[in-house]
C-alpha cells in the first residue's frame, strides 16, 4: 500500500506544479486559491461524512489541535509561494527540485534537533550531493 501512496504523491506533485504554472497571470492569486480551497473543503467534508474512518465526527473535531492551523499556514505559503514564483518566470523544471532540496536540508536539521534522529554517513553524503546540486542549479 505504501507504493500506491507514493505514486499518488508523485502524480499529485507533478499535477500540482503543472497546474499552478498554467494558472493565468491575469487571475488574482488570492481569489484563485480561495476558490481552490473552497472546493477542497467541500470535497473533504463530503468524504468525512461518506467515508467513515473510525472515530465519530464529533470526537474527531475535538481532537483537532494547533497542527491544523499550522498546516493551513504552511499550505497557504506553499501554494502562494509557488504560484507567485512561477509568475515571476521561474522555470517549472527547477521549482520543485530547488525548493524540495532546500527543504530537505532544513528537515534534516529539524529531524536531528526535534526528534533525535540520527544521520548516517550515507545521509551526510546525500546532503553533500544535495548542496552540490543546488549550487549547480543556481549557476546561470
Amino acid at each position: 500500500m505504501q507504493a500506491a501512496w507514493l505514486v499518488i504523491a508523485i502524480v499529485s506533485t507533478f499535477g500540482y506544479h503543472l497546474v499552478i504554472k498554467l494558472t493565468p497571470a491575469s487571475v488574482n492569486p488570492l481569489v484563485s486559491l480561495a476558490v481552490t480551497y473552497s472546493i477542497v473543503t467541500v470535497l473533504f467534508a463530503l468524504a468525512a461524512v461518506l467515508v467513515p474512518d473510525g472515530a465519530p465526527l464529533r470526537e474527531s473535531f475535538r481532537q483537532v489541535n494547533w497542527t491544523a492551523l499550522a498546516l493551513a499556514g504552511a499550505i497557504i505559503g506553499l501554494d502562494l509561494g509557488f504560484l507567485l514564483l512561477y509568475r515571476t518566470g521561474f522555470a517549472l523544471s527547477l521549482g520543485q527540485i530547488v525548493t524540495q532540496s532546500a527543504a530537505a536540508l532544513l528537515l534534516i536539521g529539524a529531524g536531528v534537533a526535534l526528534f533525535r534522529e540520527r544521520i548516517s554517513l550515507s545521509a551526510i553524503a546525500g546532503v553533500a550531493l544535495c548542496i552540490a546540486g543546488l549550487w549547480l542549479i543556481s549557476r546561470r
